[in-house]
């Protein structure tokens, strides 16, 4: 689905479109707040034949040592490129930790609208 993000420039530009495209002044404050210097990891799929792909860490979710990473490979490459997941972690983890939107992510992890 679509080509990997390159550049730090390329991701930057999509992460400043996505959390422009969020809905709730709170949850547009909250990621705003969390944002971290991207920086790319790589993450093996588990539910494949263990092929790694380029994910790209922007920001530290304040508890538990959980990373924001968005990826187009692994969940992503099934519609859902927005992914929570700890910071040392070397693979993609659960689908249920993954998400279409910036925004759903969010809500999910009870950020209020």
């Amino acid at each position: 689905m679509g080509s990997a993000v390159h550049s730090l420039q390329e991701f930057s530009d999509l992460l400043r479109r996505e959390i422009f495209s969020i809905h709730s002044p709170r949850r547009r404050d909250f990621i705003e707040r969390a944002l971290i210097r991207p920086q790319q990891v790589t993450l093996r799929w588990e539910y494949g034949d263990g092929e790694s792909f380029v994910a790209w860490v922007f920001a530290d979710m304040g508890e538990r040592d959980v990373v924001a990473q968005y990826c187009r490979g692994g969940h992503g490459a099934r519609g859902i490129p927005w992914g929570i997941n700890f910071r040392s972690a070397s693979h993609f983890g659960q689908d249920c930790g993954w998400y279409q939107t910036l925004e759903a992510l969010l809500e999910d992890w009870a950020i209020p609208a």
